[in-house]
């Protein structure tokens, strides 16, 4: 039966091709679209064999391993943040389909075909969220790709999409700047990491008047932590100068003190260093 579909396949185009395989877009008679992943590194198709689920047309002839996936129909990513101009909450909501479209996938495809078609124009939106097209650039293969890596390449496309045209509506918000973070470190192991990252991002970008108040907050918790410390300090301070005064005003007296008189040894005939009038 799956010979008979592979036989009744009608090439449309070539998506891709390298020299560890190639991709073909495909037709049956009745119209439904497939995508033909055509694969002739022998070390990639013992990969993507031990990996295959059951659910999966495969058939291995003339050398070149075949597979056959669904081909998904709607917009591009590009079409539809042209078109729709979504929301972040909506965005955010087709990212999580995205996810979903992954872990039905987890333990049917090896993690490499998914790492190798991760990219912004392999995402199409059908209407009810983001799916990934599964065109691989096995030029980019290498050996024992992890699902970790998979999870890598698609927060960085998922990032992408968050973040992409953002036409001055707000400043990207703390949990879209989160994820960016996480996937430039490279943290991101498995898909609960990232899902529980992408759920958390918020319907909105944060108003400039919510920022400012969230800057006010922050600076007002910081100077109440060090607060007492500045309370202390400033007491010392006001301490010292206090004994400066006084010490300024003791000083003072005592020189007045002092010269009260040797500035007028005489009145008139009198000297007032002796005592005595002169004469």
């Amino acid at each position: 039966m799956r010979r008979a579909l592979f036989d009744s396949l009608r090439t449309l185009r070539l998506e891709r091709e390298s020299g560890n395989g190639c991709v073909e877009l495909c037709r049956e008679p009745d119209g439904t679209r497939w995508t033909k992943l055509r694969i002739t590194a022998p070390a990639c198709q013992r990969e993507c064999l031990a990996a295959l689920g059951q659910s999966v047309p495969v058939r291995l002839e003339n050398g070149v391993l075949e597979l056959l996936l669904p081909w998904r129909e709607g917009l591009s990513l590009r079409q539809w943040l042209y078109e729709q101009n979504p929301t972040l909450g909506q965005r955010r909501d087709a990212c999580l389909s995205l996810l979903e479209q992954q872990l039905s996938l987890r333990g049917r495809l090896p993690p490499c075909l998914t790492a190798l078609a991760a990219e912004p124009g392999n995402l199409v939106n059908d209407g009810t969220g983001l799916f990934l097209q599964y065109i691989p650039n096995f030029q980019s293969w290498e050996p024992d790709m992890t699902e970790a890596q998979a999870v890598r390449a698609l927060a960085d496309v998922i990032y992408q999409v968050l973040a992409a045209e953002w036409d001055g509506r707000g400043r990207v918000p703390a949990e879209v700047r989160l994820l960016r973070l996480r996937r430039s470190g490279q943290s991101y192991t498995n898909w609960g990491q990232l899902q529980r990252d992408l759920a958390a991002v918020p319907d909105n970008p944060p108003r400039a008047g919510s920022i400012l108040r969230a800057r006010a907050r922050r600076t007002l918790n910081g100077l109440r932590r060090v607060g007492s410390i500045l309370l202390r300090v400033l007491a010392v301070l006001l301490f010292a100068a206090a004994l400066l005064s006084l010490a300024m005003a003791y000083r003072q007296r005592s020189i007045e003190r002092q010269s009260a008189w040797p500035g007028m040894p005489q009145v008139g005939d009198q000297d007032l260093r002796s005592g005595e009038g002169g004469g």
